[in-house]
């Protein structure tokens, strides 16, 4: 999904920008502490586990792939309880991990807008979608 020019090989075979963009970014973090480091770490379970919390309630919410037959028990509590607790992680960051965190973010947004899709592979995955939803529908 990256630009092709990050996955330039040399004649070795090697993604030499990658390379050097992996070690430009390792350079900058290895002079900070640990903690820092392991709040990084943290920050990025975080953002994982956030749009899956979401995620939850929106199958939930509404009839799309994959939540046929899907029963929460106790309907939202579950995803109340874990937004709250992940609203009470956020305050438990450091201004510089947060900070960190949103220029990543912020980073990837953009790059996510200039990343040109490859058309076979975004038409297979349409394929998959509605061959998943016609199964659901013929259960």
């Amino acid at each position: 999904m990256l630009p092709s020019w990050i996955g330039k090989k040399n004649k070795y075979d090697a993604a030499r920008v990658a390379i050097l963009f992996s070690a430009a970014i390792t350079a900058l973090l290895i002079t900070q502490s640990y903690l820092f480091l392991v709040s990084c770490i943290v920050l990025a379970s975080f953002i994982q586990y956030l749009p899956s919390i979401l995620a939850v309630i929106k199958f939930k919410h509404t009839n799309e792939f994959p939540n046929h037959g899907f029963k929460l028990p106790g309907g939202y509590t579950i995803t109340i309880l874990a937004s709250i607790i992940s609203c009470y992680m956020v305050t438990n960051f450091t201004w510089k991990t947060i900070f960190l965190g949103l220029v990543v973010g912020v980073l990837a947004a953009i790059a996510y807008f200039f990343i040109g899709k490859d058309k076979a592979v975004e038409h297979k995955h349409q394929l998959y979608l509605k061959n998943a939803k016609e199964i659901i529908k013929n259960i």
